[in-house]
This record gives structure tokens, sequence and C-alpha cells, in this order.
């Protein structure tokens, strides 16, 4: 989609973030003082993620990137392919920096070898210590 309609594509990323708040447990709706129950936006929305979990501050800051190309191509058609082409690289990162979950892998078994003073997992016991 992204070669033959590049606002559309745009349009999916906004999607993709919506998709992401979601997953994150970011309501869609809010209550405003009144008790009144409104559509929380998408910049709202970031920003209540970025306040309930801090350690996504960075990535909620890419996220608004890809929201504005995302309305831009919602809006209005001067978007061009290298800036859908931004806003995918900028989405991938962020969503890798989110749920990847290789550095907290590779430092569990760090500790694991490093508790095992090496011994090998099949072969420890507590003589070993």
């Amino acid at each position: 989609m992204i070669w033959l309609d590049p606002s559309s594509a745009a349009n999916r990323l906004r999607s993709a973030a919506e998709a992401l708040m979601d997953d994150q447990g970011i309501p869609r709706k809010s209550i405003d003082r009144k008790g009144k129950v409104y559509n929380t936006t998408l910049h709202e929305r970031i920003a209540k993620w970025k306040i309930a979990r801090p350690e996504y501050a960075d990535p909620a800051d890419l996220l608004l990137a890809v929201k504005w190309i995302g309305n831009v191509g919602s809006h209005d058609d001067r978007l061009r392919l290298t800036d859908v082409l931004d806003g995918v690289e900028i989405l991938d990162h962020l969503l890798t920096s989110v749920y990847d979950t290789t550095t907290d892998e590779i430092k569990k078994r760090a500790a694991e070898i490093t508790a095992r003073k090496g011994i090998p997992a099949g072969r420890f016991t507590n003589d070993d210590l």
C-alpha cells in the first residue's frame, strides 16, 4: 500500500498507534469533570501513556511523530513517500523498544550462569557452590 497510496499507508500508521495504546491499556474514552464520557484523542492517549508508564517516555515521544504523519496522511495530500517511510522506521524502532525482551533475556541468562558459577545447568548441585 505504501507505494500505491502513501497517504493511506500513513493513516494505517496512525491506526497502529491507536492499537498500541489499546494494547498498553490506555482507554479510548475518558470522563470529564462533569461526568460526561468523551472520546480521548490519540494525542491525549499518548500523553496519558507517558505519565502512566514513565519508562516509555522516549517511545511516547516517538509515537507522537508517527501520529503527526498519520494525521497529515488522513487530512492532507502533501505527504511524500519518504515521510511515510520515516514513520514506518520510527514505529519499528519504538515497537522494538517497548516489546523486545532480548536484553532482559540475556541479562537473566547471565545472572543464572553467574549464580551457578559457570557450571552447566544440567550438572548443577548444591555441592558445586
